[in-house]
């Protein structure tokens, strides 16, 4: 059963088919969640000595619109489940701009390294959105990346934003600082079909 969960993948680990078995049993009351593929998970608690387990799951790009609409009911169930915090982040690829198989190649914006180190960013963060970002430098030298999230996806979020600086760390050697403020313009949450308008 939860080797169906995995893209072209037969030999799953211990982790992945605890993670595969939840999955599956959440399919059963959220029917959106059928088409979402998984890639692979891998347990980062260790490498950021974290206190509580921290697990992130690769999904193929393919399956991250699907993600998008089920993540604010799919993460706290499988949290829930398996008693760890869950990030989740899609697959993708970087190309080197001097690596060409014909010369009029050009290189897709989405495949640069900036573009891929923010969309991961984009994905660890979900549900919420990102509302801003701000490049800082430090009195040593040293550059940070100061992040401005939804105000009111503060509660569910605080919670996670530690294990998230650690992994997104690791991924892509950035370092981040998290604020929470208010947005007023209109918005389109992840997997509405509807624009709201955030209440004075």
């Amino acid at each position: 059963m939860a080797a169906n969960k995995f893209w072209k993948k037969t030999e799953l680990t211990n982790l992945e088919q605890q993670v595969g078995v939840a999955l599956t049993q959440i399919e059963q009351s959220l029917a959106d969640a059928k088409n979402l593929k998984l890639s692979s998970v891998v347990d980062y608690t260790a490498k950021i000595n974290a206190k509580k387990q921290v697990y992130l799951v690769y999904i193929p790009h393919p399956c991250l619109s699907v993600f998008n609409k089920v993540s604010s009911k799919l993460l706290p169930e499988l949290e829930k489940r398996l008693k760890a915090t869950i990030l989740v982040v899609a697959k993708r690829t970087i190309e080197s701009k001097w690596v060409k198989s014909h010369r009029s190649q050009t290189r897709p914006n989405s495949r640069t390294l900036t573009s891929v180190y923010d969309s991961i960013l984009e994905d660890l963060v979900a549900p919420t959105f990102i509302l801003g970002r701000r490049t800082r430098v430090r009195v040593d030298g040293t550059k940070f990346y100061r992040i401005f999230l939804d105000e009111q996806d503060k509660a569910e979020l605080e919670p996670r934003l530690d294990a998230v600086k650690a992994v997104y760390k690791l991924l892509t050697t950035r370092d981040l600082e998290f604020e929470f403020r208010r947005d007023d313009v209109f918005y389109s949450k992840r997997g509405a079909s509807k624009k709201v308008q955030r209440k004075q």
